[in-house]
């Protein structure tokens, strides 16, 4: 199976923004989509279409299917666009492919952004592919985590937000994510087969609403050989 890309959310009103993306970009990989309504900037025109098109030459995609049309009017909620199904999908083929994607939006703060839902939907459209483990969403990264926006759990089963470390007492764990799982311990089992960890250091579970925490030292699982080798 190969790499996945890694999908980034950015707003441009952050400072910082300008650096990040450049530094992104210096990957030939790694696209730019544009989710805003309307490719254009009412501060700076470093962030119109036509400086981002020239920049970035065919690496920039504005998708107006990813936008929000209640974004002058927040408190209306956030509704994307029509023909945002498929465009997501467009996004989530890219990943797959191995390709960083970032997706850019004016908002500063992701929790209230509406690149959050995008990003979750991305993810969500990530599991039509996992042949083995399909109740595994995209990881996330850092404060860009999205609102929790899950499918209906599969029956017999529940969401589990799983943490994975390879060393302790290492502060941040490197792997995590929503997994479904029969039991906390399933799910910390099935996170580990996912990316093919016989045995990790530390593992934490818990469910969603927080109702059970779950932790346990030098959790082991034993894969069988596709699995060791790393084929799909």
């Amino acid at each position: 199976m190969s790499e996945q890309g890694t999908l980034y959310t950015l707003g441009y009103a952050h400072p910082e923004t300008e650096r990040q993306v450049h530094q992104m970009m210096r990957d030939e990989r790694a696209l730019l989509v544009d989710i805003r309504l309307s490719p254009y900037s009412k501060w700076a025109a470093t962030w119109n279409k036509g400086a981002l098109c020239s920049a970035y030459g065919s690496r920039y995609v504005w998708d107006r299917r990813l936008g929000n049309v209640n974004y002058a009017h927040k408190e209306q909620g956030i509704q994307l666009a029509p023909g945002h199904e498929d465009a997501v999908r467009e996004v989530a083929s890219w990943l797959r492919e191995g390709r960083p994607v970032v997706l850019l939006c004016a908002c500063r703060d992701a929790r209230t952004c509406h690149r959050s839902l995008v990003a979750k939907l991305v993810q969500i459209a990530l599991l039509e592919r996992e042949d083995h483990y399909p109740g595994l969403l995209a990881r996330y990264r850092g404060d860009e985590v999205p609102p929790v926006i899950l499918p209906e759990a599969w029956p017999g089963m529940q969401w589990f937000s799983v943490a994975l470390w390879t060393r302790w007492p290492d502060l941040l764990a490197e792997h995590h994510g929503y997994i479904l799982g029969t039991s906390a311990f399933n799910a910390i089992e099935n996170m580990m087969r996912y990316y093919r960890l016989s045995s990790v250091a530390r593992a934490a579970a818990h469910t969603l609403d927080f109702s059970l925490f779950y932790r346990c030292a030098r959790p082991w699982v034993l894969l069988d050989r596709s699995e060791e080798e790393g084929e799909a």
